[in-house]
């Protein structure tokens, strides 16, 4: 899996250059005025090995402190920190070495949050609590928390599996956390007659393929002859790929995409659906004909009630639809909510030019979070539809 790295907002030369003012008699000191800022760089994935991680770059206006805090909901866990404070100097600081607090356990695939804060009550004393007022978080030029969340890699654990009890929205599980050391899928298999494992070899989930790796909240659907009850406890299952690859083959006879192991046991884990649910995920698009720029085109307005895509497909052989699933585009990752002005950049070889027809089509967001999967076939992030169908529109090239 392809890593990414944030960059919050500000360039280290801008710190460098920009942030930090001399005062009026020049004795090269930082404007008392002027609110310290900061940057962060860090891989999406980041390994912790012996209770230790490492960030690789900092930049902070004056010095402070980085700090290691958990995840709740998509947002830092304050005041409470997991890691030993590590106090910086001002300026850019490159491979910044963190430990974890003694005690503190972190799974793989677990998100985590590093943040910078001030060092401004008892010089070398960590001491922010959100109340005293001291050593508070750094904050951006636009007021932003300066933290940035990355996925967890425990050194040394190479399959791991981590789903709890949960509500089916949308038929729909998601998984908290996976590691493989190779290739293989993730599915969901009901319980047994006896209730205590997993019906095999049936599954009723889409099969997800994952590469190697580690992965957080990954959605897997069941298939839609799938039922499923409030109160019934479904089997979270890792097994192999070894077949064809990214095609699942298990059948309990063939010796393909068998249950993964470890230390002799399968790996699979229960889980209760409490409650089930309906919650269509829909949307609104509104793009207009126009030129293409730069090998792109602008959409004007996308609203999502959830995480999703936004693709471009072309025009189908009898001119009346998209061709699906094959895509023209980069898709285009959108947050719920409202989104303007969304440059759509059109792939290499999509050969499209003034007078095509394309195809702008709305796309959930399932299975690995943030990797855009939709085949027509695996059932992943898959099309939007509102009360009128898919929610696509067809526009004109100028």
């Amino acid at each position: 899996m392809k890593l990414k790295k944030f960059y919050l907002l500000m360039l280290p030369m801008i710190l460098s250059l920009g942030l930090v003012a001399c005062s009026d008699d020049d004795d090269g000191g930082v404007d008392p005025d002027l609110p310290p800022t900061g940057a962060i760089v860090v891989d999406e994935q980041v390994t912790v090995q012996d209770g230790t991680l490492t960030i690789n770059s900092v930049n902070i206006s004056e010095d402070g402190w980085v700090v290691i805090h958990r995840d709740n909901n998509g947002a830092p866990v304050v005041p409470g920190i997991i890691s030993v404070p590590k106090q910086i100097d001002d300026g850019p600081t490159t491979n910044v070495t963190i430990e974890l607090k003694d005690g503190e356990q972190v799974q793989n695939g677990e998100t985590l949050w590093v943040m910078l804060h001030v060092d401004n009550g008892e010089s070398g004393v960590y001491e922010f609590d959100t109340v005293n007022g001291v050593d508070a978080p750094v904050t951006d030029l636009q007021g932003d928390i300066v933290t940035v969340p990355f996925t967890v890699v425990v050194e040394g654990d190479d399959v791991l599996l981590t789903a709890a009890d949960q509500d089916l929205v949308n038929g729909v599980v998601y998984v908290e956390s996976i590691t493989l050391e190779e290739d293989g899928y993730v599915v969901i298999h009901e319980s047994n007659d006896a209730g205590d494992g997993p019906q095999v070899p049936e599954i009723i989930s889409q099969p997800v393929y994952l590469e190697a790796g580690a992965y957080a909240n990954v959605g897997v659907p069941l298939k839609e002859d799938g039922t499923v009850e409030a109160g019934d406890v479904l089997w979270v299952m890792l097994h192999e790929d070894t077949g064809e690859e990214g095609v699942y083959e298990f059948d309990g006879e063939n010796g393909l995409d068998s249950p993964l192991t470890k230390d002799g046991d399968i790996v699979v884990t229960p889980i209760t659906i409490n409650d089930v649910t309906e919650a269509p995920m829909s949307g609104m698009l509104t793009v207009n004909d126009q030129p293409i720029v730069d090998n792109t085109i602008t959409v004007e307005s996308i609203n999502v009630d959830m995480d999703g895509w936004v693709v471009v497909h072309a025009t189908n052989e009898a001119g009346d639809g998209p061709q699906v699933p094959e895509i023209i585009s980069e898709p285009v990752y959108l947050e719920a909510g409202d989104n303007t002005d969304v440059v759509v950049t059109f792939e290499e070889d999509a050969n499209v030019a003034a007078g095509d027809t394309v195809w702008v089509m709305l796309h959930d967001d399932t299975g690995v979070e943030e990797v855009y999967e939709f085949d027509n076939m695996n059932g992943l992030d898959l099309p939007l539809f509102d009360d009128d169908g898919i929610i696509v529109t067809p526009i004109t090239l100028e």
